[in-house]
């Protein structure tokens, strides 16, 4: 006695599903090799105090604050996807976290202010220099880094993060009452 075939929306929806499983590991992996040379996420923490201009010139020091969390956007005016993800920062809960956009391998302020006027950023931008990009091993850009309250790295991410990836991030490596620890 032979057992009957399986139904084909049986075998399609196996398909789909391993499918689907294939291709998030695929991503999972292109984007863990991206990342490859940025800090860790297992220990590195970055200098607790990090200095940056702001566009005016003025000095402006990054700094833990007791409490909040902090996430580390940089950029360049010269990049596209930074342009299109540049907004999406803005979905982060500045109760839990403090957020700074850092500009990065730019010509000039102008050309740093171009880019938020054509990006329609609002918030505040600061100009960080070479130091800053080695100190953070940031190699492509957006890049990411969400601090702990001590500037332990506690994750990142290189290239485009949406809004909800970002607000999701956040939420889950913000300490709090609603925070699923």
């Amino acid at each position: 006695m032979t057992n009957p075939p399986r139904p084909w929306y049986r075998r399609s929806l196996v398909r789909w599903i391993r499918d689907i499983s294939l291709i998030c590991l695929v991503i999972y992996g292109i984007s863990q090799w991206q990342m490859r040379g940025m800090l860790s996420t297992s220990g590195d923490a970055v200098a607790s105090v990090t200095f940056v201009k702001t566009l005016n010139g003025e000095p402006f020091t990054i700094a833990p604050k007791a409490g909040k969390r902090t996430l580390i956007y940089f950029f360049a005016p010269w990049c596209e996807i930074c342009k299109m993800s540049i907004e999406n920062v803005d979905v982060v809960d500045t109760e839990r976290f403090q957020v700074f956009r850092i500009a990065l391998d730019y010509d000039n302020p102008k050309a740093v202010r171009e880019f938020l006027e054509k990006a329609d950023v609002k918030a505040k931008v600061y100009l960080g220099n070479d130091q800053l990009k080695s100190n953070f091993q940031v190699q492509g850009y957006p890049s990411y880094y969400l601090l702990d309250e001590q500037f332990n790295v506690i994750d990142r991410a290189l290239g485009y993060s949406t809004a909800a990836g970002l607000k999701v991030r956040t939420w889950l490596s913000s300490p709090g009452p609603d925070t699923p620890h």
